[in-house]
């Protein structure tokens, strides 16, 4: 933020704007207290046409109200839900790292690839994040059946001190519900749906876990299992091919670590792992 004056949104000092997407702005901020007191902190503000849109702010307080009750040391923490300007903001976890899409990047760029042991490491400890969230019961015991729907490597972060995060848990539900199909959309985001996401059906936890796949073939091979050169290619791939082999790109890929990933992206979720403590 470069003018004199300090911005705010609610009690939060913005410092620079970090991203914005389909459906908002993202800002790095800090909170001021007494004696000195500084947290920084991301702020996360729905986009103003959004914010206009009374069936998108209800869907946005609903998860974000469920995002709040995700307290575990792999799932991003949510600390305030506020309004400013006539616009929902969520105060969240800032995460000193980067998200798996940067570190795929950072390899390539420096020639290098991600150690078999650490590209476990990381999925595992998403698994542990995401299976916390689908077992999470409301107060009354009752489970609540919450599903990422959103999981790929933007979602998920690498703090510098090796700690993994899965964001935007239970926002991604609202994202989807806008139905926002227009060209373009949803590019990036297709290669990660199962075939029964991308089919219209119900889904379950096993939905994550073909995401979780995706995500594993993507940091160990630097490339997407399925075609997706085109909007449509990778629906089609999704739907009827198989995914290329593992070690057709890295040849020294461990047996059991490319069963895994086999079965993480069988289309029939019913051969998949049935929840993400069997895949940790």
């Amino acid at each position: 933020m470069n003018d004199s004056q300090p911005q705010f949104i609610g009690k939060y000092r913005l410092i620079r704007k970090l991203a914005t997407g389909g459906m908002a702005e993202v800002f790095l901020a800090q909170i001021d207290g007494p004696a000195g007191f500084q947290k920084t902190l991301v702020v996360k503000r729905i986009l103003p046409h959004l914010a206009e849109d009374p069936q998108f702010t209800e869907m946005f307080l609903n998860e974000a109200r469920l995002a709040a009750l995700l307290n575990h040391a792999n799932i991003v923490q949510i600390f305030d839900l506020g309004e400013a300007g006539g616009s929902y903001f969520i105060a969240m976890e800032f995460i000193d790292g980067l998200n798996l899409r940067g570190l795929g990047r950072r390899a390539g760029r420096a020639g290098m690839q991600i150690a078999f042991e650490y590209a476990a490491k990381i999925v595992s400890h998403a698994c542990d994040g995401l299976g916390f969230a689908h077992d999470l019961k409301s107060d009354q015991g009752a489970p609540l059946n919450l599903i990422h729907r959103d999981i790929s490597p933007d979602n998920i972060m690498l703090s510098r001190t090796g700690t993994v995060k899965v964001v935007d848990f239970g926002i991604a539900r609202a994202v989807n519900q806008t139905h926002l199909t227009k060209t373009g959309t949803l590019k990036g985001k297709l290669s990660y749906m199962p075939p029964e996401q991308l089919r219209g059906e119900q889904l379950d936890r096993r939905a994550d876990i073909f995401a979780l796949g995706v995500v594993l073939y993507e940091l160990i091979s630097g490339v997407k299992p399925f075609d997706d050169t085109s909007e449509v290619a990778p629906i089609q791939a999704i739907l009827n091919a198989a995914p290329v082999p593992l070690n057709k790109w890295r040849d020294d890929c461990p047996e059991p670590l490319m069963q895994i990933v086999e079965r993480a992206l069988c289309k029939d979720r019913e051969q998949r792992y049935p929840d993400c403590r069997a895949m940790q």
